[in-house]
């Protein structure tokens, strides 16, 4: 039987100053040189350099390639070019293309709206305009999977929205606001698995996470916790209130709860050595306990962060052990672990919390509002 979260929140309606669209960079940081692009639904107008050349209907198929400083366009019938500016403006609503890179061969994307290809330091670069909420939609899909529950969806949508707010502005050098990579938010396309989440993001329209000042907090979110989620003092050495350890039992049940991973002393002692630490390997195994910044050596103290990165560890949660001629490193959870945890939301929305309980539970002091 669950038990009640007790928590405070308010529900703000006010004017915001963002844009109902995003621009989204795809395939952020791949030199790609020739893309194929689909009409999937709706009705486009193809234009370079913003003179008008086409009409494209569902099943019409472009490539657009690479030569020198500029860009050719083939259909089944002609060729166009030389051009700086390709674009694909929906002539109708509902407009949903699909682009496949060809060189290099990448997994194709499909989604809404608008398209606009232009050249960017030797290689394509393909900018989608779309409507904030479909953005939303299909980063919930990207980032949380499509078997979970209404609940579970409800709150990634919450905080896909906050972040896209917060950092609606990251790549504006660029000249789009996020990229489709995880050092944005991943965005592999269009929603299309689960029609639970277009109702979720629905349902929160223009709901962000706020400070009591109105303004877009940091929405972090992990994996799996391992039992407690982190500081923020722990992994980005600042404090912030908001982000604080949370004892989480709801991911007690997950496959990345416990892990563990055996490295050859030879290959520790080696990694030690050059880093500059002096003193034996067991002067740095230490018993388990709670979540640590360090671990502490007679000469230094070693960034456990740091350490994950290098032995390509699932947490910076762990301890070690050694045995025989291997380090062992035991650890907990999956990913950073700050903010909500995302097998832990998933169970509670199974056994019946809402998304703003599951909210509440993992950021602490927030408020509820909603942007129009």
């Amino acid at each position: 039987m669950k038990s009640v979260i007790l928590f405070v929140f308010t529900v703000i309606t006010f004017a915001g100053s963002y844009s109902r669209e995003i621009k989204t960079g795809l395939f952020h940081g791949k030199e790609i040189e020739s893309v194929v692009i689909s009409i999937v639904e709706g009705e486009y107008v193809l234009t370079g350099d913003g003179k008008r050349i086409s009409i494209l209907n569902r099943g019409s198929i472009l490539q657009v390639e690479l030569s020198g400083s500029q860009l050719h366009i083939h259909d089944a019938n002609s060729s166009y070019g030389p051009i700086t500016i390709v674009s694909l403006i929906p002539a109708t609503s509902g407009g949903v293309f699909l682009v496949r890179p060809v060189f290099p061969a990448l997994q194709s994307c499909e989604s809404d709206d608008r398209l606009d290809i232009s050249i960017e330091v030797g290689s394509i670069r393909l900018i989608n305009t779309l409507d904030l909420e479909k953005y939303i939609a299909g980063t919930v899909e990207s980032e949380g999977g499509f078997t979970a529950l209404p609940e579970y969806y409800k709150a990634q949508a919450v905080i896909a929205r906050t972040f896209a707010i917060r950092n609606f502005n990251r790549h504006a050098h660029q000249g789009y606001n996020l990229c489709d990579g995880v050092h944005c938010q991943a965005y592999n396309g269009k929603s299309r698995m689960n029609k639970a989440i277009y109702l979720a993001v629905e349902q929160t329209k223009g709901e962000i996470l706020t400070d009591v000042n109105g303004e877009p907090v940091i929405t972090a979110y992990h994996a799996s916790c391992g039992g407690i989620t982190s500081s923020a003092s722990i992994e980005w050495n600042r404090d912030l209130e908001y982000l604080v350890p949370v004892s989480d039992p709801f991911c007690n049940n997950s496959s990345h709860r416990n892990w563990s991973r055996n490295v050859p002393i030879t290959e520790w002692i080696s990694y030690l050595a050059k880093a500059g630490f002096s003193g034996q390997p067991e002067d740095l195994i230490s018993d388990e306990g709670g979540r640590q910044k360090y671990l502490d050596t007679a000469s230094r103290r070693i960034p456990l962060a740091i350490i994950r990165h290098q032995f390509n560890l699932k947490s910076s949660w762990f301890y070690l052990e050694s045995v025989n001629s291997q380090v062992i490193f035991r650890g907990h959870g999956y990913g950073h672990g700050l903010g909500l945890c995302q097998e832990g939301a998933m169970e509670m929305a199974r056994v019946g919390y809402t998304y703003v309980d599951i909210l509440m539970f993992y950021f602490k002091g927030l408020e509820l509002r909603v942007r129009l």
